[in-house]
């Protein structure tokens, strides 16, 4: 499933200023994820981008999208959409920029940043070159959030060991995650 994190309202100068554009259009502008694991979402708490790998700022009729320069030719067709390159920069320059988790305009509970974060792991090789991580569901997610400064009871644990989410856990609370 692809999603999109929205750019937090005051991120806006600084992702402008990391591709070297004196403003960006008004435009919503989002990083798009790929996840084989959906139920991992609703425990979102970075964005990763491999510091190495060149991403671009896509100017599309849904707004701005942010994706692995590599796979902009195969993402746009998988989302139906058509786009130019506005600006390419190495993944390092991205480094700290915060998103939205995506479903802070559904619940208030998710109303919290998800911060770029520079890893390794973040690959081009499908998807769309950047990684959401949930900390406590992968060894990757984990060292790289715990890396960039996050504590063990900073990590969300939604899913208890019945596969269920915990009963107080917005939107999901109860339901089993498969």
């Amino acid at each position: 499933v692809d999603v999109a994190f929205p750019l937090r309202d005051d991120e806006r100068g600084k992702l402008a200023q990391a591709f070297g554009l004196p403003a960006l259009p008004d435009k919503p502008v989002a990083a798009t994820i790929w996840t084989t694991t959906p139920w991992t979402i609703p425990a979102n708490q970075a964005l990763n981008l491999n510091p190495r790998l060149e991403y671009s700022l896509v100017d599309t009729e849904r707004g701005l999208l942010v994706l692995a320069a590599s796979l902009v030719e195969t993402c746009l067709p998988r989302f139906g959409l058509t786009g130019r390159v506005l600006a390419t920069v190495l993944g390092e320059k991205l480094g700290g920029i915060a998103f939205r988790h995506p479903l802070a305009h559904v619940d208030p509970g998710y109303d919290r940043a998800s911060p770029v974060y520079l890893a390794d792991y973040a690959t081009a090789e499908d998807g769309t070159g950047l990684v959401h991580s949930s900390p406590a569901y992968g060894v990757d997610d984990f060292n790289s959030c715990v890396m960039h400064g996050m504590t063990v009871d900073d990590i969300l644990n939604p899913v208890q060991g019945n596969g269920s989410y915990a009963a107080d856990f917005p939107l999901f609370g109860g339901r089993n995650i498969w």
